[in-house]
């Protein structure tokens, strides 16, 4: 992606109905379960909004290169990615996700 990610922190009790927890007092990070093994991970720094995004193989611990399991397995990862996703946009954050890099091709 081009350009700064950066999003608008919601009010802390917010943040934390969504989900997220800021054990690392500067940033507020959410971790969900979008696979047996994946995890969608999002960090954003209190302080800017900047944000980072990744999917993740829980048994690696590296990026989930979802896009290159099998079907059914790779349908469902990405509709749980952009479900989750989708409730934090409607919350009111300015994330997204770029499946492309996690092996996706484009239709």
């Amino acid at each position: 992606m081009s350009g700064p990610q950066v999003t608008t922190v919601l009010a802390e009790d917010r943040m934390r109905e969504l989900g997220f927890t800021d054990h690392r007092e500067t940033h507020w990070y959410l971790c969900r379960r979008v696979g047996d093994a994946t995890t969608l991970n999002v960090s954003i720094s209190k302080a800017n909004g900047s944000w980072t995004e990744d999917v993740l193989d829980e048994y690696f611990g590296q990026p989930a290169y979802y896009g290159r399991m099998r079907s059914p397995y790779r349908e469902q990862v990405i509709a749980k990615v952009n479900a989750e996703i989708e409730l934090l946009r409607d919350a009111g954050l300015d994330v997204r996700i770029d499946h492309r890099l996690y092996g996706v091709e484009e239709n």
